[in-house]
């Protein structure tokens, strides 16, 4: 990214709250932290390498909402390491497998 403006496919909100994902490889859910959020998609911090392509299951929680869908990921940015902790990931995932009605409260959500 060059600094000039993104082209957003969805309007996208701040969501400052902990969704669960498991990665493919992985036995259990973590919690990750959300960045913002779209009825397309949504930017977690991640604390582990991933890559874009890589698949994973989402259960959330949303004002009172249960979501669970797939999503994939899209694309992958390292954030500086601050001295001493370890390196952590901005990674973009895209939604699949969402039923209708979920999507349809996140174009609501939104959409406020």
């Amino acid at each position: 990214m060059d600094g000039g403006e993104i082209k957003r496919r969805a309007k996208r909100k701040d969501f400052l709250y902990e969704i669960k994902a498991r990665f493919a490889g992985q036995d259990n859910y973590t919690a990750l932290a959300v960045k913002d959020i779209s009825a397309l998609g949504l930017r977690v911090i991640v604390a582990r390498l991933v890559k874009a392509g890589d698949s994973l299951g989402i259960k959330m929680c949303i004002n009172g909402r249960d979501i669970q869908c797939k999503g994939k990921v899209a694309w992958v940015l390292l954030l500086r390491p601050c001295l001493g902790s370890i390196s952590s990931f901005d990674v973009g995932v895209e939604f699949y497998e969402m039923n209708a009605e979920d999507r349809e409260f996140l174009e609501e959500l939104t959409e406020k």
